[in-house]
């Protein structure tokens, strides 16, 4: 009658070098068997039984197989085509973690029904992802003014090239295997990748990283302020108290000391990450594009138009944190006034007269985003 296993394991541990027989010449050494067993009870679960594995000399792997599932009530049907020699040492794994580390090396794999652990060879899988992206390249145009009738224009085009089934097609290929082989279907929002089982299992994780990405989504609360400078002399504004704060009352705070500050309007857009937004008002235009990184700081590419009383333009990009504000500034113009108003002269004769009012105006573009969660 054979030793229970775990008495089996014990006494091959406590053999020393000195008593352990030596082989006869030329002939194969024997295994190595496991060296360390945990204390809890057998079990036929491929996970929750660990142990270490130590081949000092080649040992053939069906014999390693073997080795795996002795004293549990699992059993292993080894693929007769099958061979090679195994030597190595695996320490703390499970079951599952030693096939796998085990039979990948030689092409093989493993799948388990129940109590039974089929091995074969590995042969490509072929797995569908879902992937749903808007199929297109996005591109925002804005236009101002009118050359043929005599008037300013000025024009910003963004490009960004947001076409993730493109992207897709690219970072696949460099995922798989040389057996591997893939599909992007747009229309259908659909990839098929056939490779083997890890490769797919990575091509899963990337898609999963990408939709993370691609799907964040920024709003953006815009206000477009005109400032009437209180300061006749000042020809712009006061930048020493606006760039000690990016809060948004605190902004406002600070315009309303250097004039008299005027809500032209205040739209509000949320936007995709990558994607390009416009905002649209009488005064400007905006074409704004938002990135959102991991540790969620906002990167936004502005191209603000000034359309009258003269084309004005620019093009910037701004770092902030999420629920920051960005201030542009920067477009200002001189406005004149003239109205009608009773004047007095020195011989006590009253009349109307025009009267000219020069006021500096600043016009001021506040930006806030904030990256919206994730269902």
């Amino acid at each position: 009658m054979s030793l229970p296993l775990a008495l089996v394991f014990a006494a091959a541990a406590a053999q020393t070098p000195a008593q352990a027989p030596r082989p006869p010449q030329g002939a194969v050494p024997p295994a190595l068997p496991l060296t360390q067993l945990d204390d809890r009870a057998l079990s036929a679960d491929l996970d929750n039984r660990t142990f270490t594995l130590t081949f000092a000399q080649p040992v053939a792997v069906q014999d390693v197989l073997l080795l795996l599932v002795r004293g549990t009530s699992l059993s292993i049907v080894p693929d007769p085509s099958i061979n090679g020699m195994f030597i190595g040492e695996l320490k703390n794994v499970t079951v599952r973690q030693a096939l796998g580390l085990i039979l990948q090396p030689f092409g093989f794999d493993f799948a388990a029904d129940g109590g039974f652990i089929r091995v074969f060879r590995r042969e490509p899988e072929t797995r569908l992802y879902d992937v749903n992206f808007l199929a297109a390249e996005r591109v925002g145009n804005t236009s101002v003014g009118n050359d043929a009738t005599g008037g300013s224009s000025a024009r910003v085009t963004t490009s960004t090239k947001a076409d993730v089934f493109a992207d897709i097609a690219k970072g696949i290929p460099t995922i798989l295997s040389d057996k591997g082989t893939f599909n992007v279907d747009r229309k259908a929002g659909l990839v098929q990748v056939t490779d083997f089982r890890e490769r797919l299992d990575r091509v899963g994780v990337y898609l999963d990283a990408v939709q993370d990405r691609v799907q964040r989504q920024v709003q953006i609360e815009t206000r477009v302020l005109e400032v009437e400078l209180s300061d006749e002399k000042a020809v712009a504004l006061d930048w020493s108290s606006l760039r000690q704060t990016r809060d948004l009352d605190k902004v406002m705070a600070a315009l309303n000391t250097q004039g008299k500050v005027t809500t032209l309007a205040s739209p509000r857009l949320s936007v995709l990450n990558n994607e390009p937004g416009i905002v649209k008002t009488d005064a400007v235009t905006l074409a704004v594009t938002p990135q959102v990184s991991p540790d969620s700081v906002i990167t936004l590419s502005l191209s603000p138009v000034l359309a009258a009383p003269q084309a004005l333009s620019a093009d910037m990009v701004a770092r902030v944190a999420d629920g920051e504000t960005i201030v542009i500034a920067g477009l200002g113009r001189d406005r004149e006034t003239r109205e009608r108003k009773n004047v007095g002269f020195s011989g006590g004769w009253f009349g109307r007269a025009t009267v000219v009012t020069r006021k500096h105006i600043e016009l001021v573009v506040l930006l806030t985003p904030r990256i919206v969660p994730l269902p």
